[in-house]
């Protein structure tokens, strides 16, 4: 995943945080917010909590980009920001199963964004901007 595709920046989080929606699962919390650039941003976080190493905290960071590049392929561009914190059960699972949680929490992000912005009478991009 290049940099362009990523949110780096402290403000780039912030944002997504205070805009987005979120979900949670048993391995993942995800929240999704409308970008307006025509292409997904996806950020990444592990706690020191959770994993007490560096190494442990990039294995799952590791495993979670490449499910992320999974799910972006079979799903396509969107169009949002996307941030996805990992959970305890996130340590010890496959890439595949972390595949499957990201694509569930997308969708149900992404089905929750759409009332939002259907109670308020505006696009998915308005509400999240």
């Amino acid at each position: 995943m290049d940099r362009s595709r990523r949110l780096r920046k402290g403000r780039e989080f912030d944002t997504a945080y205070q805009k987005g929606t979120a979900v949670r699962g048993p391995l993942l919390v995800v929240r999704v917010s409308a970008n307006g650039l025509g292409r997904d941003r996806w950020g990444f976080a592990v706690g020191r909590r959770l994993a007490p190493l560096a190494h442990d905290r990039n294995r799952v960071r590791r495993r979670l980009r490449e499910a992320a590049r999974a799910v972006t392929a079979a799903s396509g561009e969107r169009g949002r920001d996307v941030i996805v914190v990992a959970r305890e059960g996130a340590l010890s699972a496959s890439v595949a199963e972390l595949e499957r949680e990201l694509a569930r929490l997308l969708g149900k992000a992404e089905r929750e964004l759409a009332s939002r912005s259907a109670a308020a009478g505006r696009t998915p991009e308005e509400v999240g901007e």
